[in-house]
């Protein structure tokens, strides 16, 4: 009977393999594009959606989001469709508003699959210039897709109805240039440019969670002519606290002990800091205890207090953002009372020292002091001698 059902183990766990790989390179099989179709009604712009992806994910739903940017970024929903099977592009045509960024995600989900996955793009529909005060060919720039370290911008010319400028009329573009800079932190950052004949290009070294404008216009257009957009790059794992001290005092001796950590906020946050993980750990490093300390701001320290069974050796501190959790920071153990008795060890040697100082020394500087006294009072008389009343 053992014998028989191994053939069907092992067709079950092949299909379960090929069913987690699938899963596994959903994302990165599905391609997003955006296209602007209407860009001078009134009614508002008009984006054409178009994706490639594979047949066997039958359950598709588009969903495009408002963004708006102050010290946080807030989305709010405008719409959502439930795409037909097989359907390989959807025209947003209701509900949009020029010069306002939208993230427009195509989400995937597939029976196989334990959890849905998305792609997205983000894009701002500029309001076309009128042909009096157009500076050059007006531009729409879609971002997308956005990591943590790099993204990609796309970027088309707006499609206009009227006739177009006869000052732009024939004319042969020389080319383009792409500007990206560094928007947020405390530091300002003078930005990069390339300068590119094509209408796509991969920004690299970016810096995780933070956020960069992105403008793009013809190599002879003004900057203040050149389509910008703001974009805020993909979260990434933070780096280590800086861990301060580690200490523990005996709550009850040999079964509880009470035990203390401080330390600061990591120097690469890379995105927004949504917790802390404190763990307390013996000499061969396994953990005896974890703790979630509550709060994320450290000004300027951070505080844990735990209750332990077992006395730890060491403490260790890690950070999380929305992308997991980040590197550790480790302290060693110091116990309280050995930190009195060594406060009280310092005291008493500082006082022989002084005492030995003092009877080594004592002697000279006495006798220095008497000489100085003497020498002071001779003088004094000897003036009085000659200056009588």
């Amino acid at each position: 009977m053992g014998l028989l059902c191994q053939p069907k183990i092992v067709r079950a766990c092949f299909l379960v393999a090929i069913f987690a790989g699938i899963c596994a390179t959903q994302v990165q099989a599905t391609s997003l594009y955006l296209r602007v179709t209407r860009a001078d009604s009134p009614d508002g712009p008009e984006i054409e959606v178009t994706w490639t992806m594979p047949k066997q994910y039958p359950h598709l739903t588009l969903t495009w989001v408002a963004l708006t940017y102050t010290s946080q970024v807030s989305e709010r929903e405008v719409g959502n469709h439930q795409l037909e099977e097989g359907s390989g592009s959807y025209v947003i045509n209701e509900g949009l508003r020029y010069n306002q960024q939208y993230k427009i995600c195509l989400m995937t989900s597939s029976p196989a699959c334990d959890h849905a996955s998305s792609t997205c793009s983000y894009l701002k529909v500029p309001s076309a210039p009128s042909p009096k005060n157009a500076k050059g060919v007006p531009l729409y720039l879609t971002l997308g897709p956005v990591h943590s370290k790099n993204l990609t911008a796309v970027w088309a010319e707006l499609p206009r109805s009227h006739s177009p400028n006869s000052d732009l009329e024939g004319k042969v573009s020389k080319g383009f240039k792409v500007v990206w800079r560094r928007v947020e932190g405390l530091v300002g950052h003078p930005g990069h440019a390339s300068n590119l004949v094509t209408s796509r290009h991969l920004i690299r070294g970016l810096i995780p969670g933070t956020r960069y404008e992105v403008c793009v216009g013809e190599t002879l257009t003004p900057d203040v002519y050149m389509t910008c957009d703001v974009i805020v790059t993909e979260e990434d794992v933070p780096g280590p606290p800086l861990a301060e001290s580690g200490s523990c005092s005996i709550q009850a001796r040999g079964t509880h002990w009470r035990c203390d950590v401080t330390w600061a906020a990591p120097e690469k946050t890379h995105g927004r800091i949504r917790g802390y993980l404190v763990e307390w750990k013996d000499r061969e490093g396994y953990v005896l205890m974890e703790s979630l300390p509550r709060g994320v701001l450290c000004d300027p320290l951070c505080y844990e207090s735990q209750v332990v069974n077992f006395h730890p050796t060491e403490v260790c501190v890690s950070a999380r953002t929305r992308a997991g959790q980040g590197w550790e920071s480790c302290v060693p153990i110091h116990d309280v009372s050995g930190r009195i008795l060594a406060f009280f060890e310092l005291k008493v040697m500082l006082i022989i020292g002084v005492t030995i100082l003092i009877y080594q020394l004592g002697p000279a500087i006495l006798k220095a002091m008497l000489k100085c006294c003497l020498r002071g009072l001779y003088r004094h008389v000897e003036g009085e001698k000659k200056h009588p009343v």
